[in-house]
């Protein structure tokens, strides 16, 4: 069951039914034992040992530590303890509540590990053992990826961590935690929820709301809009080019284009549907999108995009390395070393790197990711450690940054980049993205193109101009969103002109929604991750 499907509809609408039906105080069971059949109907029932496993070792481990604090205050409050007293049992405390951190992090995180990254590691075993003496001995067949492990596990992870750095207080109640980490709209995709969000979330009453359930439609139809009418609409044509040799640059650089197009459309419309979904319970989810395509540097693409994850990694990874004890040392010895602008390089460069290879790493394993990672951490060390060189140059050249001309490059500039960190992914190894980066500079040749070979490529002529009308109609609503809320400005119209709005969306989805007998259904591409 996909959430596109007319199954997940119908679940829906029974678990809405349902929800409401029951009293206020019970609707949270309503939600946990509908999610545990969500899990169960997505084809996962083999993988619920997996995040019932890390869902109780987290959650054992984040109440024993919480109890290791309140067993800490009350030492601390005992009357006449020295300063040095204090600090020894604070340093007692705090090492006893390490080893269950650590407990925690190794099984949870090491079974993600091993999933993800045994098949990666065992292929190069085969290589090494190939070129050796001719066999590959090794076999990963037994590795399983349980659905929505990545998510599920950065979610948790990221509690026990909350916990841990005393952040937010632990949580009593093992179904109440278990409820946030299987919650049904973000287990497989996300968004990676904290603890102190979703879970207080979940804990409201939740009564119902008719104008907030409006939303949630609203939401759902647009959500639905942009996987179904275009992410999978250009999805045929950039696999039909991708899986091609004999064209030109300029249908190569048509179809990058497209590719990004198609992750932003088929990424955000998922957050859309489950957020809309989410939203008809009287739970908010967090915000995972804010139209990136809207940025101007890269540093702000990835403020925009996928924010959840870019939080966590910030907040979990980056923090955590730039303060570390090795951290401490090396910009130590950088500063005596080096100038003091050499020094705050060196204090940057390792745990963006570091943060960013992690981060090419969880979108998947193998050289790409590991470019991708490279990639960026490369782009947002030289935007950020050259950013004074770049302001000299714009004064230079005389350039007026005021202007429309210059915030439309600057965008276009940030497009680029990311098309670019697309084709090392997206073609399925770095060569053919390299390939095809050279294709497009070398063999751009337009004027070798005909009308036929444009979009006779999976599209005809009618569905790829339906493709870039749907492409300028999703620029129209962003620009609106960047501005108001859709949603309140529609619920403010007659009701006439607020249902003709909704019936349109309907028909549209249903007429141009790529669906239907002989349609293999696109997978969203994020459940991968």
């Amino acid at each position: 069951m996909t959430i596109t499907s007319v199954s997940f509809l119908v679940f829906l609408a029974a678990t809405v039914l349902v929800f409401y039906i029951c009293p206020v105080r019970f609707r949270w069971i309503v939600l946990l034992v509908a999610s545990l059949c969500f899990y169960i109907l997505a084809g996962a029932v083999q993988f619920l040992p997996f995040i019932v496993f890390t869902s109780l070792v987290v959650w054992l481990c984040a109440f024993r530590i919480g109890k290791l604090y309140e067993e800490q205050d009350e030492k601390l409050r005992a009357p006449g303890l020295e300063r040095s007293q204090k600090k020894a049992i604070r340093e007692e405390y705090k090492k006893k509540a390490k080893r269950f951190l650590l407990l925690a992090l190794v099984l949870c995180v090491g079974i993600l590990c091993v999933t993800k990254f045994t098949k990666y590691v065992v292929n190069y075993l085969n290589l090494l053992t190939q070129a050796l003496n001719g066999s590959a001995p090794f076999s990963a067949e037994w590795v399983i990826v349980p659905l929505g492990i990545s998510y599920y596990t950065f979610s948790t992870v990221g509690y026990l961590l909350d916990v841990y750095w005393k952040r937010y207080s632990y949580e009593k109640s093992f179904p109440r935690f278990f409820l946030y980490a299987i919650y049904f709209p973000h287990i497989i995709q996300g968004p990676i929820s904290r603890y102190n969000l979703l879970g207080q979330e979940l804990k409201k009453e939740l009564r119902f709301d008719s104008q907030r359930v409006a939303f949630g439609l609203e939401l759902m139809l647009w959500g639905f809009f942009k996987k179904m009418v275009i992410a999978d609409r250009l999805n045929i044509y950039v696999s039909n080019i991708y899986d091609g040799n004999d064209y030109t640059g300029s249908l190569f650089l048509i179809a990058a284009i497209f590719d990004a197009f198609q992750i932003y459309t088929d990424f955000s419309g998922y957050m859309d549907i489950v957020s809309g979904a989410s939203q008809i319970f009287g739970v908010t989810l967090e915000k995972n999108f804010n139209h990136p395509f809207f940025s101007e540097t890269v540093p702000e693409f990835w403020r925009r995009w996928h924010m959840t994850l870019g939080g966590w990694f910030k907040d979990y990874v980056y923090y955590p390395c730039s303060i570390s004890g090795f951290m401490k040392s090396l910009n130590k010895k950088a500063k005596s070393a080096l100038s003091d602008r050499g020094a705050r390089f060196v204090a940057v460069v390792i745990p963006v790197f570091v943060t960013w290879v992690l981060t090419g790493l969880w979108h998947g394993t193998g050289t790409p990711y590991v470019c991708w990672g490279l990639y960026y951490g490369t782009l947002i060390t030289i935007s950020t450690a050259f950013a004074p060189e770049f302001q000299k140059i714009n004064k230079l050249l005389k350039i007026n940054t005021d202007c429309f001309s210059w915030h439309l490059f600057r965008k276009l500039r940030t497009f680029a980049c990311f098309v670019g960190g697309r084709l090392l992914t997206s073609p399925g190894s770095v060569r053919r993205g390299l390939l095809i980066v050279k294709t497009i500079i070398f063999g751009f040749a337009p004027w070798y193109i005909t009308e036929g070979d444009i979009y006779n490529h999976g599209l005809n002529l009618a569905n790829f101009w339906l493709a870039l009308i749907c492409l300028l109609v999703l620029w129209a609503v962003s620009m609106m969103q960047e501005r108001f809320s859709i949603g309140e400005k529609l619920a403010g119209q007659n009701i006439v002109f607020r249902w003709i709005i909704i019936y349109l969306a309907i028909f549209a989805i249903l007429i141009f929604g790529v669906y239907g007998i002989g349609y293999d259904a696109t997978a969203f591409l994020y459940e991968q991750f």
